[in-house]
């Protein structure tokens, strides 16, 4: 199976749903022209990123009619972007929108919601309580995380574990620089969570990170597609709207794990008791 795949590394309009959906159809229709068959926006590409209490006016159920130019536009390319979603208990959501052959899904929750520095999440968003991946006609089984999510290795390796191929890391990460150098540090962070996670479980890996300035905070971009070994081979520009393109290949997953069998003797039964002997023993 393979698919030519695009990383739209845009910049989000603080709470402007409108203005946002359209910059995805662009977006989308250009791809669509250039014969890309999947396309993946950053962490919240719908909203913007720091909307705080506009979440819940902004919050819409993955079946409302405003959704319709990309259920549309999904029946020539697969889309994956990030929103809020209102849940049918009225839950509100950090989570990752899939449009697909006409029809709109609600693929992953956030479920790591940092709050600690100049983050708040858990002030406004639930916690997503389900790690599983989904499934696209185009490219197989897929897994999402979104930003804080690929800080905890359990997230991406029950992914990994459970049939993930590409796993798709929505991003809204803010600049951030090392006091010492003044390089740009979690950029080298990234790159090195992408190709880790690549290379140990044996999977591509496509990170899309947003630009752009919100509310004094900057975002750096830099998105990355990594290959099943581990290798980059699409890097973005940093700080500036870019498009990056590569044919995704699952005879590569393939290849990469006939060459090291590493991530095959993964023991799922010995991970799950020596869960719970550590649970048992934190509660004595």
């Amino acid at each position: 199976m393979k698919v030519k795949l695009r990383v739209a590394q845009t910049s989000g309009v603080l709470a402007n749903f409108d203005e946002n959906l359209q910059q995805h159809l662009s977006q989308v229709e250009a791809a669509i022209q250039d014969g890309i068959g999947f396309i993946v926006f950053p962490e919240l590409s719908l909203s913007g990123y720091n909307v705080q209490d506009a979440a819940q006016d902004l919050a819409l159920p993955i079946t409302d009619k405003r959704f319709e130019p990309l259920r549309a536009l999904s029946k020539h390319i697969s889309i994956l972007c990030g929103g809020i979603e209102l849940s049918d208990d009225f839950g509100v959501y950090n989570a990752a929108f899939f449009f697909e052959d006409g029809a709109s899904h609600v693929v992953h929750r956030k479920v790591f919601l940092p709050t600690y520095g100049m983050f708040e999440e858990l002030r406004y968003f639930s916690a997503g309580q389900r790690i599983a991946p989904f499934h696209s006609r185009r490219l197989g089984t897929l897994g999402v995380a979104i930003c804080e999510d690929n800080w905890h290795v359990t997230l991406p390796y029950l992914l990994a574990m459970q049939g993930t191929k590409v796993l798709f890391s929505l991003v809204a990460s803010p600049l951030r620089l090392d006091t010492e150098t003044g390089e740009l540090s979690i950029a080298k962070t990234w790159e090195m969570m992408t190709r880790t996670y690549a290379n140990l479980f044996s999977i591509y890996v496509v990170m899309a990170n947003r630009i752009g300035n919100e509310d004094g905070l900057s975002y750096w971009g830099g998105s990355e597609i990594i290959s099943p070994s581990g290798h980059l081979i699409a890097k973005a520009k940093t700080f500036e709207p870019d498009a990056i393109d590569a044919v995704i290949d699952l005879q590569e997953v393939k290849r990469a794990r006939l060459r090291s069998s590493h991530f095959l003797d993964e023991d799922l039964r010995l991970l799950a008791s020596e869960l719970t002997r550590i649970l048992n023993a934190q509660h004595k």
